[in-house]
């Protein structure tokens, strides 16, 4: 298996299929808690490896002197990284930081170093210094830009999956995931102390134990104060009375919600701390820690070994190896996400009751829709970001699409295919009465024409109103195909410009009865080039079908391609 940074989506996912279907099927069921760390920010501009940078580049140009405080504070930053004798003379003060050619190699070494570089003391100044002043911490930290891992955990929140989320990080990039889904900026409810538990709930409650830059810049005076960054601090942190009942908090969290740990190496002693005695037992299915790791830190040893204790010893080595999941942030959110997405969809087929949809039907119908599961992470391989973008931006275009939205152009705000876990969107009895049965069904059936080699499937720019749910490509002909719930919602669609009905080129996918003036084109039609958009209501498909094959047969000849 390749390494768990460069694993593909994937493959990801064929591992959350295969040796980690266990933990795959409890992340699903709602039982984790994340915990998070510096790893999922550090490709950001304020994220830890550009904090650094900007770090050691604005305290070269504090320098006045060799002897100032500054230089002095400068070389115990670099003294940490433990250049060689050949990579110091590399370091020129007259230069950027950026433009040295050990840049990065001291950037990667101090990466884990960070609350010993923040911990640098400069005379006469505050113990903070370096985080406020020298780093620019407002500005700093003033605008965030989310990354795929954090899009993607926005949307595992929305739903339904995870609702408590424990982060080591100041930023604010989860927040800025939600607004770009077009969700409130307060979506989560945000904990630095106990007492900002004491207010509404939100979608999900995020407990940011070292502090929150947007809060520390918004209210300097309570806030600043508890920005958790020198490695003094963190040791305190387990006896400061501010963070009391933080630590009951997440002490109740480890007790109550498995963890999964990503971007977290487990170096700090009060999060080492935290995990002992938790009440889990080590060997329980599925497994109650599990780390995003090639190979486990020291730290999540420790995390471990605190955890299980008196078990810890004579299991190490099973504990290690069932406690790593070797895939780093982007691809691991990304692959959980479509697996999230996709198991929702086969769990809705599986809601559908005709007697030509058997369980061997259901099951094609599931095979279907790993078939576009595997096409999307394939795709989403290039660049994760944009995947990550592409999922959430179609997922809201094709919601509203699907319930008559206005259609406008622009991004389009998230809606999840239901708020909770599949086991309990099956549950719902409004369920069976919207149409998203039989609308998983059709992209079930697209998929098994993917499978066959029948189409490729594509999808166009979700900001356009013109776009669909999917585009079909087959040798001679291409389609876009759109999803409605009912009669009702496709004259919205064509009100909305969505598309024409002498639009050859569309087809609809309707859950419910199509409106016999809106009957659906034979095949043929399409071939001569006189065909307009064609219409195929699911709920009749499957209804007026004896069996299985033949409602494949009657949905491929609708198509038409």
């Amino acid at each position: 298996m390749p390494t768990a940074e460069f694993i593909s989506v994937d493959e990801t996912i064929e591992l959350l299929d295969g040796p980690l279907s266990c933990f795959s099927e409890g992340f699903s069921a709602g039982l984790y808690a994340l915990w998070l760390g510096s790893g999922i920010s550090r490709e950001r501009v304020v994220g830890l490896d550009g904090v650094l940078a900007k770090l050691l580049e604005n305290l070269r140009l504090r320098i006045t002197g060799t002897d100032c405080a500054h230089h002095r504070a400068f070389k115990d930053i670099v003294g940490l990284a433990n250049l060689s004798d050949e990579e110091m003379a590399h370091i020129d003060l007259n230069q950027p930081v950026s433009s040295w050619p050990i840049h990065d190699v001291l950037i990667d070494r101090l990466w884990n170093k960070y609350s010993k570089v923040l911990g640098i003391e400069v005379q006469g100044q505050s113990f903070d210094y370096l985080l406020w002043d020298v780093l620019d911490f407002p500005t700093t930290f003033s605008v965030q830009k989310a990354d795929a891992e954090h899009l993607a955990i926005a949307m595992l929140v929305l739903e339904g999956i995870v609702s408590d989320l424990a982060t080591a990080n100041w930023d604010g990039l989860l927040e800025a995931a939600m607004v770009e889904l077009g969700r409130p900026n307060e979506t989560f409810r945000v904990a630095v102390t106990g007492g900002d538990l004491h207010g509404p709930p939100g979608i999900g409650t995020l407990y940011k134990f070292h502090g929150c830059a947007k809060r520390a810049i918004e209210n300097e005076v309570e806030y600043r104060p508890l920005l958790v960054a020198r490695e003094a601090a963190i040791t305190h942190w387990a006896q400061n009375q501010r963070f009391t009942q933080m630590r009951e908090q997440l002490r109740a969290l480890i007790a109550r919600s498995r963890t999964l740990m990503i971007g977290l190496s487990g170096q700090d002693t009060n999060i080492q701390q935290l995990f002992g005695a938790n009440g889990w037992v080590w060997n329980s299915v599925p497994v109650p820690l599990v780390f995003a790791a090639q190979d486990l830190s020291d730290g999540q040893k420790s995390i471990l070994e605190g955890a299980y204790q008196g078990d810890y010893e004579a299991n190490r080595e099973k504990i290690r190896a069932d406690a790593t999941l070797p895939a780093f942030g982007k691809q691991l959110l990304l692959a959980l996400l479509l697996t999230i997405l996709f198991g929702k969809l086969a769990a809705l087929a599986g809601l559908l009751t005709s007697p030509a949809v058997g369980v061997a039907g259901k099951q094609s119908l599931v095979e279907g829709l790993k078939s576009l599961q595997r096409a999307a992470a394939q795709a989403g391989n290039a660049n994760r970001y944009e995947c990550a973008q592409i999922i959430a931006g179609l997922i809201g275009r094709v919601s509203e699409q699907f319930l008559g939205g206005p259609g406008s152009a622009g991004r389009r705000p998230y809606i999840p295919l239901s708020s909770q876990p599949a086991h309990l969107m099956q549950q719902d009895p409004a369920i069976g009465f919207s149409g998203r049965a039989e609308a998983a069904a059709a992209l079930g059936l697209i998929g098994l024409g993917l499978a066959a080699n029948r189409w490729s499937v594509a999808v166009d720019d979700p900001e356009q109103p013109t776009s669909g749910a999917l585009r079909l490509v087959a040798s001679a002909a291409e389609a876009r195909v759109f999803l409605a719930a009912d009669d009702e919602n496709i004259n919205l669609l064509v009100a909305s410009g969505a598309f024409d009905e002498e639009d050859a080129d569309v087809v609809v996918m309707c859950s419910r009865k199509v409106t016999p003036r809106q009957q659906r084109s034979p095949s043929a039609s399409w071939r001569t080039g006189k065909a307009t958009a064609r219409y195929i209501s699911i709920r009749e498909l499957v209804d007026d079908s004896a069996t299985f094959d033949e409602v494949q047969i009657r949905f491929n000849n609708e198509v038409g391609l």
